[in-house]
C-alpha cells in the first residue's frame, strides 16, 4: 500500500471496530518522525466513497462491510462512524496511512486473496496507522500495534536513518522498475522477517511468523459468518 494522510487523534472509549494507541500520542508521534511525514500526503481530487456504520455492531461486523472487488483493490480507514474509502488499482491500494484504522481490500480473483504481501507488511509498520484491516476473498485479517511492536519500528526507524537513502539509491541503479520491491524485502529481512517461497508454508505459517519476528498482533476471521 502507498502512503497518505491526516494525523492521529486520540480519543477515549473508542468504539471496538477502532484501536487504542499502545502508548501516549506524543510518544506515537515522536517514534513515527522517522518517516518525514509521508503517510500524511493525499491527492486533493481523490474520490472519497463513504459508508455509515450502524451502532451496535460488532468488531467483526464492521469489518464485513468493508467492500472489495473481483479485479481492484480499495483503499480506505474507519472512524467511529464512518468507513472512508477509493476505487484503486489492480495491485495497490492508496489511503491515510496516519489514520489510526485503516483498511484496504485484495481483488477477490485473485489466486494470492487470501495471502498478505511483504509490502503490506512493511506499510503497516512504517505508517501511522495503529490497526489495518485486509480484506481477502474468504477472510478478513487484522494487525494491531501493540508495545511489543513498537520495539520492531524502533529497530526500523533506526535501521532507516542510518541506512534508507544509501539502499534507496543503489537499488534504482540496480533494479530502477522494481527498486521498491526490493528495498522491501531487505528491509523486512535486517528485522529478522524471511518471507517463505512456497506458497503452501506461507499459508500455513504467516501469521505465527510476524507475531513471533516483527511483534505484530493479527488476528483471522472468515470473512462471510
Amino acid at each position: 500500500m502507498r502512503a497518505t494522510g491526516r494525523t492521529i487523534t486520540g480519543k477515549d472509549r473508542e468504539p471496538t471496530h477502532l484501536p487504542e494507541l499502545p502508548v501516549e500520542l506524543e510518544a506515537y508521534q515522536q517514534l513515527y518522525s522517522f518517516n518525514c511525514g509521508v503517510d500524511d500526503y493525499m491527492e486533493e481530487s481523490a474520490d472519497w466513497q463513504v459508508l455509515r456504520i450502524p451502532t451496535g455492531l460488532s468488531e467483526e461486523e464492521v469489518y464485513r462491510r468493508l467492500p472489495s472487488a473481483p479485479d481492484f483493490e480499495y483503499g480506505g480507514y474507519l472512524t467511529k462512524t464512518r468507513i472512508r474509502f477509493l476505487r484503486c488499482g489492480p495491485d495497490r491500494a492508496s489511503t491515510r496511512m496516519s489514520r489510526r484504522c485503516t483498511f484496504h481490500s485484495h481483488p477477490t480473483d485473485s489466486p494470492n486473496a487470501d495471502l498478505p504481501s511483504l509490502t503490506d507488511v512493511y506499510s503497516f509498520l512504517a505508517f501511522r496507522h495503529v490497526r489495518a484491516v485486509t480484506v481477502g476473498a474468504t477472510r478478513l485479517w487484522v494487525w494491531d500495534k501493540t508495545k511489543a511492536t513498537l520495539a520492531t519500528v524502533r529497530q526500523l526507524a533506526a535501521w532507516a536513518e542510518a541506512n534508507q537513502l544509501r539502499e534507496v539509491r543503489r537499488l534504482e541503479k540496480e533494479a530502477p522498475h522494481g527498486w521498491q520491491e526490493s528495498y522491501v524485502r531487505m528491509v523486512l529481512k535486517k528485522l529478522g522477517l524471511v518471507w517463505p517461497n512456497k506458497r503452501q508454508g506461507l499459508e500455513r505459517d504467516w501469521p505465527e511468523m510476524l507475531q513471533s519476528t516483527l511483534k505484530i498482533g493479527v488476528r483471522v476471521f472468515p470473512r462471510t459468518t
